[in-house]
């Protein structure tokens, strides 16, 4: 590995910020630092970062996040700032001019403004002939006609906020009882606007991506295993579609840096539709990094010069459980001296990874809960679904 290099990685979301460490960690020996809100402070537990300065990102700390960096830098000429969330990303946008860094290839306001908007990503799809499914924007639950929307979309529907991450506020919508009981007269159910979706029936998959003022430069597309959580094994694959996607987004767009698609094959007839896009770092990030690609060090430069786009279309990886409840990883914390044995013993003596695995096996209760729509092993949306479309692009 190389000489110590040094890296200030900001970021609002906890779980990308680890991602990204680990992704640094993996690939070059490094000196860490992070800064981030107060409300993650309990990354002081990590065994990846040597300091963490609290900030807010909304606007008001910006002076006292540029100052930081620049202390820093002036004793750290290799300093590296990278985000790992796009709160973070439009940070460093803010205050670019200011700054006296390296930073990394990443989107613009505009471009996060495109792809950080479920309702903007729609259109976009729409523009460049990308499958979505039909979707309608409602400003809030009170305001959605639902006979229109039932008639439009179908029964059921999927209901789901414009602007939160992961699953928040996304709900299954079975009849107007249903809608009437669970979104419009309960009062925890604050969100909106909100998005209207056909449901699409099918297996989740996802489309990983960097590329620099346009060009693609790398991809990976992955697969959760059943029952498709956040704990379930990742495959990665080769999808045609997916590929034709990754050149249709970027170079309509020149986009900069690296994104991830959500996206479902549907069950009954093997389409795709794309549902969302992160103009950011990913939360299984590690995995692609434990297949061979590492998003991180292609984004930062830093991996073996080729002209090729890197591609990744095989491999397994399971890298959510903590190595002491895999003892299949033990093997590589004690005696693997390659990336996947740096990668685990990272993971194994990291406190914050060790807490993440716990809390999300506490919150589900060992349960094995699948995201909406997703059909058991044996049906034709497993195995067979993504080979449909698996011949390279030409």
């Amino acid at each position: 590995m190389a000489s110590i290099r040094n890296f200030i990685v900001v970021g609002t979301h906890r779980g990308l910020i680890i991602q990204v460490l680990l992704a640094i960690h993996t690939f070059t020996k490094a000196d860490c630092f992070v800064i981030c809100p107060n409300g993650i402070r309990h990354l002081r537990l990590s065994n990846m970062c040597s300091r963490i300065w609290e900030a807010e990102f909304d606007g008001s700390d910006d002076d006292k996040i540029v100052d930081i960096v620049n202390r820093c830098a002036e004793s750290m000429s290799d300093l590296v700032l990278i985000s790992a969330d796009c709160k973070g990303v439009r940070m460093i946008n803010r205050v670019r001019d200011r700054l006296r860094v390296r930073t990394p290839p990443a989107p613009n306001d505009a471009m996060l403004d495109l792809f950080d908007n479920k309702w903007q990503f729609y259109h976009f799809c729409k523009q460049h002939g990308l499958q979505v499914p039909p979707t309608q924007l409602v400003a809030a639950k009170d305001k959605l006609d639902f006979s229109s929307a039932a008639c439009e979309l179908g029964l059921p529907f999927i209901l789901k906020p414009l602007d939160q991450q992961g699953s928040a506020g996304l709900r299954l919508i079975s009849n107007e009882q249903d809608y009437r009981e669970n979104i419009l007269d309960n009062d925890t159910y604050q969100f909106a606007p909100l998005l209207v979706q056909r449901f699409i029936r099918g297996v989740d998959v996802g489309l990983n991506l960097l590329s620099i003022r346009g060009k693609v430069r790398a991809i990976a597309m992955q697969q959760r295993s059943y029952p498709q959580n956040e704990e379930a094994k990742i495959t990665f694959f080769s999808n045609n579609y997916l590929e034709k996607v990754a050149y249709i987004i970027c170079e309509n767009s020149r986009y900069d840096g690296v994104m991830n698609v959500d996206a479902r094959i549907e069950e009954e007839t093997g389409n795709i539709y794309l549902f969302e896009a992160n103009p950011r770092f990913w939360v299984s990030l590690s995995a692609s990094v434990w297949c061979g690609l590492n998003f991180v060090a292609e984004n930062l430069g830093h991996s073996q010069p080729s002209t090729d786009i890197r591609l990744l279309t095989s491999g397994k990886a399971n890298t959510f459980y903590h190595p002491l409840f895999r003892p299949v990883l033990w093997p590589y914390v004690l005696f693997n001296y390659g990336c996947r044995g740096r990668l685990s013993r990272l993971m194994a003596g990291d406190l914050c990874t060790f807490g993440s695995q716990v809390r999300t096996t506490f919150i589900s209760g060992l349960k094995k809960v699948r995201p909406p729509g997703v059909p058991v092993p044996g049906n034709s949306g497993w195995g067979e679904s993504y080979k449909k479309n698996s011949a390279p692009v030409p």
